[in-house]
């Protein structure tokens, strides 16, 4: 007899995920993540016409997709089991039954599922399964991939700060604030290809320093170096001018932003109380990690010339 337990050989996913609508997106949200406690992968919002957040379980191979309900009707078109694998040729093989079975995929894939190639069959049910031609959380997307492919250039830009507000926007919650200060010094902007990815304002802040005022990565750059080789570029042009010393300030409750410059050689200098408030041009509370953002932290660095 057959060993039913045995993987078949012509399948192997690298992670598997499953995916359905919430009509109470952000309640659903919060019981996984702050009551049963499922850590978040990945989010994503206006991806394709969507909204969702992903989790992950161990090892995060199997995953649970919430994507918000566009209308209070009972969840169909979400209800999907997605297998992720290794390149098409491993889809080609993982389909291959299904086609010899005489069942073909579906013609009318979602946005998101044709862009990247996936290819999607429906069981008795009606229910979506994917074959998807990349393992999520170690494979970029592959209509990703020609532009993360492209090399990384960052240079000091001279052009229309209109054009990269939505970067500084990523940064800055407040539209007065940004107002105030988004044509002050000068901006380094980092690009793949011709999408700008990210960008650093450095503007003076007193004798021999100078402070960065403004500084975002688009969000599916991030974790990618893009931050780290804007400060790079930004330090090795301070010191070579003459500054001496390099300031930098982030939300108190903002851990991420404060690993992040600690980890490019920032240290605590200072706390500024109460610098989010109405009457600095933040009229909504902002939370961050279940944390109310009241106060700015300063942090800074010494430049070697």
């Amino acid at each position: 007899m057959a060993d039913r337990s045995a993987w078949p050989v012509h399948l192997r996913p690298g992670a598997i995920r499953f995916a359905r609508t919430s009509r109470h997106y952000d309640e659903t949200i919060a019981f996984y993540r702050d009551v049963v406690g499922l850590p978040v992968i990945g989010e994503f919002s206006g991806s394709f016409g969507e909204d969702g957040t992903i989790f992950g379980f161990p090892d995060a191979t199997v995953q649970l997709e919430i994507v918000r309900a566009h209308d209070a009707a009972a969840p169909s078109g979400w209800d999907q089991l997605v297998l992720y694998l290794s390149g098409a040729a491993a889809v080609e093989a993982a389909v291959a039954p299904l086609l010899r079975a005489g069942l073909t995929p579906i013609s009318d894939p979602h946005p998101y599922w044709s862009a990247n190639g996936a290819a999607i069959f429906r069981d008795p049910d009606g229910r979506d399964v994917v074959f998807a031609p990349w393992v999520y959380g170690r494979d970029p997307e592959p209509k990703d991939a020609s532009i993360a492919a492209a090399p990384l250039r960052v240079g000091w830009y001279d052009g229309d700060r209109t054009a990269v507000r939505p970067l500084f926007a990523e940064a800055e919650d407040s539209a007065v604030q940004l107002d105030s200060y988004i044509d002050d010094g000068r901006v380094l902007v980092a690009w793949r290809g011709a999408e700008a990815i990210g960008h650093l304002q450095l503007v003076d802040a007193g004798p021999q320093m100078v402070e960065i005022k403004n500084m975002a990565v688009a969000p599916d750059s991030r974790g990618t170096g893009v931050g780290r080789r804007l400060i790079e570029t930004a330090r090795a042009t301070a010191a070579a001018e003459g500054a001496k010393r390099m300031l930098v300030a982030t939300g108190a409750a903002d851990t991420g932003n404060l690993r992040f410059y600690q980890r490019c050689g920032f240290r605590f200098a200072s706390v500024e109380r109460d610098a989010f408030t109405p009457d600095t041009g933040y009229p909504d509370a902002i939370v961050i990690d279940g944390v109310q953002l009241r106060d700015r932290v300063w942090l800074d660095q010494q430049l070697n010339s």
